[in-house]
């Protein structure tokens, strides 16, 4: 069996095509699902060290001071090394123990291995017997290992994964994603008592709900569909109903009146309120009044002001088609609503068209037809009577906004902030 002592989770060449998430968080930070990436892996493989490499050393250190984390040295022992772009569901993980032990019944001279699809190297297991002495290499050498030696190694073939290429891969894989997420979580809450207190439940084997966690009465909770998932601390108000699959996170609240659909995520410390569909809210932001938003995928700390209304379909059913910084992309989606970067603030009665996509730090105020691209730091919104704005009033009302949820913005968030907006102001010349 796979039983890694420890883990190298590294970013691959594709993550700029994450824009605009990518602009100020590293590729195994996406959430799909429950779980973003790298907690995941940390959950299947609870006892094992991870290692996480990046060739940008300066979001690598903001990562490590966001999440409080110490990357661990590598001394001995079995080592797995895995491209963060997949999507490690059970599933995949299946597939990788299935594969290796067919291997290791054929008793090979070498027990460490390349799990490949198509020719697509994916994942690296190097056992602790023939693991080389890790003093002698860096942590980069055994990530570019699958792809540049190959030959030197076994290759297994495995199914191809789900691989989360673009944002919109991530909404489309979320419902299955929840799904596979559901078994990682425990049920801390008395569905009789809930009953009693007028919350209406359906399948209540496919749902799972924290511990003191606030529910009102007149409540639907349906998981005839898929599982619903509520995190620690949530607060469901009156009449909200929720089909699933979705997930809350921890400390969310979801404001009186809402309708979240199936395939929906919220993270952490988020108020919603309104009709949500198939979207996932990265975290720490707030869509708490009413307005649709479908098929979207939402950064971190984001304010959609009342009545922010997304498209996700063409009145002509065709595909949707955006627009990633200078690339035109055929997304092969019938639905796509907004994709919005973290800071990025709308005002009251906002209307997205489909397939739209934000920067960071955007400030959108005007009313009518918006661009369907809106570069970073852009304040109005609309081609040609846009522009960009102040960057330290942005980074005062970033600050204040933190400081409400007891967050700061550091130092490294804050030059990483100020890089992005010389770029578009040297652009916007």
């Amino acid at each position: 069996m796979i039983q890694p002592k420890y883990i190298i989770l590294f970013e691959n060449n594709f993550f700029r095509s994450l824009f605009p998430f990518y602009l100020l968080h590293l590729q195994w930070e996406v959430r799909c699902g429950c779980l973003r990436i790298f907690e995941k892996v940390q959950k299947e493989f609870p006892e094992a060290n991870l290692i996480f490499y990046s060739e940008r050393a300066n979001y690598l250190a903001l990562f490590q001071e966001k999440y409080c984390f110490h990357q661990p040295k590598l001394i001995d022992g079995n080592l797995l090394v895995l491209n963060s772009g997949i999507l490690p569901s059970k599933e995949f993980w299946s597939s990788l123990q299935k594969s290796y032990e067919i291997y290791l019944k054929e008793s090979p001279p070498f027990k460490s291995v390349i799990f490949s699809s198509d020719g697509l190297p994916l994942a690296l297991y190097i056992t602790k017997d023939e693991i080389l002495n890790p003093n002698e290499f860096d942590i980069k050498f055994y990530t570019i290992l699958p792809s540049k030696y190959s030959e030197k190694i076994p290759q297994l073939e495995i199914p191809r994964p789900k691989i989360l290429n673009f944002l919109w891969d991530a909404i489309e894989f979320n419902s299955f994603a929840i799904l596979d997420d559901f078994r990682y979580y425990k049920n801390f809450a008395d569905f009789d008592e809930l009953r009693k207190q007028n919350v209406f439940i359906y399948n209540q084997d496919y749902i799972k709900i924290g511990k003191n966690c606030s529910i009102a009465p007149n409540v639907v909770l349906d998981a005839r569909k898929g599982p619903i998932v509520i995190g620690n601390n949530a607060t469901i108000q009156p009449f909200v109903y929720i089909n699933g699959p979705v997930f809350l996170g921890e400390d969310t609240t979801v404001k009186a009146g809402s309708m979240i659909y199936e395939g929906t995520s919220i993270g952490e410390v988020c108020k919603v309120g309104g009709e949500i569909e198939n979207s996932i809210i990265q975290a720490y932001s707030n869509k708490q009044h009413y307005g649709f938003l479908g098929h979207s995928y939402i950064g971190e700390w984001v304010n959609i002001g009342a009545g922010t209304t997304t498209s996700d379909l063409k009145n002509t059913y065709e595909t949707i088609s955006v627009r990633i910084e200078n690339e035109t992309f055929d997304t092969g989606r019938t639905f796509l609503g907004l994709i919005c970067g973290d800071h990025t603030r709308t005002a009251i009665n906002t209307s997205f068209n489909t397939g739209t996509i934000t920067g960071i730090c955007c400030n959108i105020y005007h009313h009518g037809l918006l661009s369907k691209y809106i570069p970073s730091f852009t304040w109005g919104g609309k081609k040609g009577e846009s522009i960009i704005g102040n960057f330290e009033r942005t980074i005062e009302s970033i600050e204040t906004m933190m400081g409400r949820r007891g967050k700061k913005l550091n130092e490294t968030e804050k030059k990483i902030l100020e890089m992005e907006f010389t770029r578009q102001k040297a652009k916007s010349r």
